[in-house]
């Protein structure tokens, strides 16, 4: 990347990995400020003292939040102080396109630009924007949140005239079955409602095309109401008919809102005929503990949940062995293998994840308050209690070879990459350091290795990705056979003689095969060493006038600050996103 270039290439790097640390460990800044900002509010309104936020951040005042979300984005000014105001929705338009993009991170940026206010023309560029970058109700309203926050600085309200009509043309962007899909699917997030946002912009229905006023007219009154306004009114008689079947609360009985099981398989199987797919937020969470319901959704389900009911499954005990529910474990099994899930967006380390928070499953449970003497009583703690659930052989085989197939499924790459394991015994003991909800802990420095080094060479089929580890004959062939599977790997991870990790031999390999990234997996680096490392990168491309990039993953490492360098990325820690990180930088899009 071009000297002249350093500011468009920290935008994307921000735009890629949701940071603008050198270093990427996996954590999800924008979702952890917007959240804290969001709890402080409520905090304040109910005269309380503000929540903690844990070991990893400092206290924070009220306004902390806001700066360190526009601190993050300060490159947005800098590109406009360069000149360079109109490539800014450009890019936040071709990347949205791209699978690695941090949707999050874009959206954040996007809200930024809607807010200089002394740039007119990227300002109604960026609100124009907004219904084709801000693809889900939790994306959209993550985007109100931000200028919400933005403007609450600044003493404004936020809902100028941009906004409003940004507001306005994102629900007329939706045809009208998608958009009741949406509002029933998701009817909020970061604590805005569709009502909240539809009041607030001033929307008028009766501006709208019938469809769009069918389905905000159920927002603000509900089914009944709309299906008493709308009967009769021509056109509309198919979209009452699926929003009565959308209809979040279910038929009330008793005074309360409830679902049978009828009901939730007549849902879903009008969402397979309309939609043609089904995830697991389109069915009551209180259906999930059927048989007889998963039984019928678990061929319709695409590929991602697919992969989440095994943990949902796993909790309503439906796939224990030996119980009456075992052919559930075989249709699990069954549709885990078919090919639509396989050749889908499904990564192998969301499979990964999936796989050991099912064989090492855990929960957290609140623990009452105990009263001392004389004081208040002990806040509710969480504690974390594993749950004893023998795992079923079929979903777990399925998975492992689910692993497998997806990664072949991974377009390949066209330039060389050389990616070197390091062999050790410590990493086959190690745990990596993972931002993995559930099972976290479990996998193993060795596991994350493997799946990373087959998600890179797309299971084996790409040629122009070499596998090499650090032997004690020196850098020695890995075979990553076409098809091979995590077990293939860590037995050739065992088989091989150890050796130290020398970086430096990896560097001058990479130069005599003309390698255009090389990236080293290992369980963590010292900041000295990360320090002689990036020197010696730097030396070797200007001796050999290359322009090799160096990766460092530090399956185990956690939190370090390093010195920015060209070319180089220290990524610590595993999660689902590693691997894509990693190809993006190989692939200079950051």
């Amino acid at each position: 990347m071009a000297t002249e270039d350093a500011s468009l290439a920290d935008f994307k790097q921000l735009l890629v990995t949701g940071s603008n640390h050198v270093a990427w460990s996996g954590d999800h800044l924008v979702r952890f400020l917007v959240d804290w900002y969001q709890r402080n509010e409520r905090e304040h309104h109910s005269n309380q003292r503000p929540p903690s936020t844990g070991d990893r951040t400092p206290k924070l005042s009220a306004a902390c939040p806001t700066e360190c979300l526009l601190n993050s984005t300060a490159i947005i000014p800098k590109l406009i102080s360069e000149g360079k105001a109109d490539i800014i929705i450009d890019t936040l338009r071709a990347y949205g396109q791209l699978p690695y993009v941090d949707k999050e991170a874009l959206v954040l940026c996007l809200a930024v630009a809607s807010k200089q206010s002394d740039q007119k023309k990227l300002v109604t560029d960026a609100h124009s924007a907004v219904r084709e970058l801000c693809t889900s109700t939790h994306l959209f309203f993550l985007f109100i949140q931000i200028s919400k926050m933005i403007s609450k600085k600044s003493g404004h309200s936020g809902w100028g005239r941009g906004l409003r009509r940004a507001v306005n043309e994102w629900y007329l962007s939706w045809e009208p079955q998608r958009l009741a899909l949406e509002v029933t699917r998701h009817s909020g997030a970061h604590g805005w409602t569709h009502r909240d946002v539809i009041r607030l912009a001033h929307l008028k229905l009766k501006d709208m095309p019938l469809g769009t006023q069918v389905v905000l007219h159920y927002v603000f009154l509900g089914l009944e109401k709309t299906v008493k306004e709308y009967t009769g009114k021509d056109n509309t008689s198919e979209l009452l008919a699926l929003m009565q079947i959308l209809d979040k609360d279910g038929h009330p009985k008793d005074g309360e809102n409830t679902w049978d099981i009828d009901q939730v398989i007549s849902k879903v199987s009008k969402l397979q005929e309309v939609f043609g797919n089904l995830t697991l937020d389109d069915v009551p969470s209180q259906s999930l503990k059927s048989a007889e319901v998963w039984s019928h959704m678990l061929d319709k389900l695409e590929g991602e949940s697919a992969v989440a009911s095994v943990n949902r499954m796993s909790k309503a005990n439906l796939l224990n062995t030996g119980t009456e529910n075992n052919a559930l474990s075989v249709k699990l099994g069954e549709r885990l293998k078919h090919e639509d899930i396989s050749g889908g967006c499904v990564t192998p380390t969301q499979v990964l994840m999936a796989l050991h928070a099912y064989e090492h499953p855990t929960r957290f449970v609140g623990e009452s308050g105990v009263r001392r003497a004389g004081k208040s009583p002990r806040l509710a703690a969480k504690i974390q209690v594993r749950r004893s659930t023998k795992v079923n052989s079929q979903v777990t085989d399925a998975l492992r070879l689910l692993i497998a197939t997806s990664a072949k499924s991974i377009p390949k790459t066209s330039q060389k990459l050389a990616v070197c394991v390091d062999v050790r015994a410590s990493m086959g003991t190690a745990h990596v350091h993972t931002g993995n909800p559930e099972g976290k802990g479990e996998v193993s420095c060795y596991e994350g290795a493997a799946v990373t080094l087959l998600s890179l060479s797309s299971g084996g089929t790409n040629p122009d990705v070499s596998a090499l580890a650090f032997s004690g004959e020196g850098l020695v062939e890995l075979q990553v056979p076409e098809g091979a599977t995590i077990s293939n790997m860590l037995e050739k991870f065992k088989e091989t003689v150890i050796g130290v990790v020398n970086v430096e031999a990896a560097l001058k390999m990479a130069v005599e095969k003309k390698m255009e990234t090389v990236v080293i997996l290992s369980i963590k680096f010292e900041p000295n060493t990360i320090a002689t490392i990036t020197e010696t990168l730097t030396k070797v491309n200007e001796t050999n006038n290359t322009h090799i990039r160096l990766v460092l993953c530090g399956l185990a490492g956690k939190h370090m600050d390093a010195q920015r360098t060209e070319n180089f990325l220290l990524a610590l820690g595993f999660d689902h996103r590693t691997p894509t990180i990693i190809r993006a930088f190989h692939e200079r899009l950051f």
